[in-house]
């Protein structure tokens, strides 16, 4: 808990000497001295994720599938995955999962502060926002899913530019790793375009057929993910998020606050309005279609973009009122993050307690 907590502490502090990309001319001392500030993050970043061992709800699971790949056996992950792992096996000649580990460590958070820097206008804020809701923690489980979502923030950037072929190609690379990836294909660009007023009708006749149509969904889901044909547990189950929806909740109502007192400011702001619509998506598939399995997994390419929705949101108030609101979500990114930790130890999570393989006695070290 501790190690977690200075990660927040300090990974913030230097996050506040580095100023957003779009403010800093290239070829610049600045840039530079920015450059250097994001190599000091991710490594800070980086090392407890490479080091860490059995810290993770899925890690004995990643082996098992680690084991399976090199094996040629039957495997549902997807052939990037598949590919890295029998090349890294191949290369060192043994099933050294640590190393397969440190990989995806080593490109997940890479692009997660390679996206952040090229999408926040307030790096500091958005690097607390992505420790603190817990976002980079959860990628010590899940490290497919992770790597595919830290893809999908990156290539937010050339959803921005409408630099189309940028972004699918970042997407079909995230589909390598985890399918669900390619949801990102209709869900940004949906996000992107300007929406109408009957915009409003199309999406409660969708919300409302996730209420009514829910075997038919879940034919359709079973059909997309084979996987699940036999596992009654999954497909039965209630995936309804309070916790989601709420955060969905308070960025469109800080969204709303904000355009009270910055209606000029907002209006004609692409950015905040399409981070509003990935929350109202969010919030719709969180909502109606809690039945889906793992749907959390769906409704993180849509709600990841909070982390950069806040602080631009934030950027658009004047002085005092900025200095306010700040305080005010810093605050509740501690709550959220003591909340958090709080449940960390828990088997779903399983983060808490932390242990390394640097730390662990002679003879117990995992053989490969």
């Amino acid at each position: 808990m501790m190690l977690y907590t200075m990660l927040l502490a300090i990974g913030t502090a230097v996050a506040a000497y580095i100023s957003p990309r779009m403010v800093t001319h290239k070829g610049t001392r600045r840039e530079a001295v920015n450059r250097l500030l994001l190599l000091v993050l991710f490594f800070m970043l980086f090392i407890p994720s490479a080091l860490r061992l059995y810290t993770g709800n899925d890690y004995y699971t990643y082996i098992e599938h680690f084991h399976d790949v090199r094996c040629g056996h039957y495997v549902v992950t997807e052939p990037g995955f598949n590919v890295l792992v029998k090349l890294i096996y191949s290369a060192l000649g043994g099933e050294y999962f640590l190393v397969v580990f440190a990989v995806f460590a080593f490109f997940t958070v890479m692009f997660f502060l390679k996206g952040i820097y090229r999408l926040s206008s307030d790096v500091a804020l958005s690097f607390f926002l992505f420790l603190s809701l817990g976002l980079y923690f959860q990628s010590y489980n899940s490290v497919r899913y992770y790597l595919a979502l830290a893809i999908g923030l990156y290539s937010l950037y050339f959803v921005w530019r409408r630099q189309w072929g940028k972004f699918v190609i970042c997407v079909l690379a995230a589909a390598l790793f985890h399918k669900t990836a390619l949801l990102m294909l209709i869900l940004y660009p949906a996000s992107r375009i300007e929406w109408k007023k009957w915009f409003a009708v199309p999406l409660t006749l969708l919300g409302i057929s996730g209420l009514v149509f829910k075997d038919l969904y879940m034919k359709l889901f079973v059909f997309l993910y084979p996987s699940y044909v036999n596992e009654e547990e999954y497909l039965n189950g209630d995936y309804f998020s309070i916790v989601n929806i709420a955060r969905c909740l308070a960025v469109i109502a800080l969204f709303l606050i904000v355009m009270q007192f910055e209606k000029k400011e907002l209006s004609d702001h692409p950015v905040a309005n399409m981070y509003l619509k990935m929350n109202i998506l969010a919030l719709l598939l969180y909502s109606c279609f809690s039945f889906v399995p793992f749907v959390s997994r769906i409704g993180y390419y849509l709600n990841v973009c909070q982390i950069l929705m806040i602080p631009e949101l934030i950027c658009c108030l004047k002085d005092k009122k900025k200095k306010v609101f700040t305080a005010l979500v810093i605050l509740a990114g501690i709550m959220y993050f003591v909340a958090f930790l709080y449940k960390a130890d828990d088997m779903l999570i399983n983060i808490l307690p932390y242990t390394t393989w640097l730390s662990v006695p002679d003879g117990m070290m995992p053989e490969f």
